[in-house]
């Protein structure tokens, strides 16, 4: 089975007909989606942040980190249960677009480095080197890299 036909399959069960024929279904999910995201992205440049050595200086970081990275698992699984949703209810917009896989690849990096700050976090005591200042960027630019690629889905033409 091709992606198409996984689409046209996909688009043609009980559940997803349910979410396309709910007036309020996909806006309401992609209200959840958007606000989730808008939120993670606030707590990973906070913790991008501290981990660069700018802001928060006054909570120690592994602290922190803690709570910020919960806050983005947290997230994170919010964000996994619209996403689903959202490709439940319209897959021919998203399965077969290579936006979204650009995306998807964007997302496990950004979680990549999101673990691996985490674990630098619980054991930095000293300034952050020039590789954590370069993760904690890299990991924003992704993120933004993350949003503008959502946000394109929905303009560019799937195969």
């Amino acid at each position: 089975m091709d992606l198409h036909s996984f689409s046209d399959w996909l688009s043609a069960t009980p559940f997803s007909q349910r979410i396309q024929i709910t007036p309020w279904a996909i806006p309401g999910i992609q209200t959840v989606h958007i606000i989730s995201l808008a939120i993670l992205f606030a707590a990973a440049l906070v913790f991008a942040l501290r981990i660069a050595g700018r802001g928060l200086a006054t909570e120690p970081l592994p602290q922190l980190a803690a709570r910020f990275t919960r806050a983005i698992w947290i997230l994170l699984v919010l964000l996994l249960i619209s996403g689903a949703l959202l490709i439940t209810a319209e897959p021919g917009r998203t399965i077969t677009n290579p936006v979204f896989y650009a995306k998807m690849i964007m997302l496990a990096f950004a979680i990549g480095i999101t673990l691996w700050l985490a674990a630098v976090a619980k054991r930095q005591s000293r300034a952050p080197s020039g590789l954590h200042v370069f993760m904690a960027a890299a990991s924003m630019v992704l993120w933004v890299g993350i949003m503008f690629a959502g946000r394109f889905i929905a303009y560019f033409e799937s195969n």
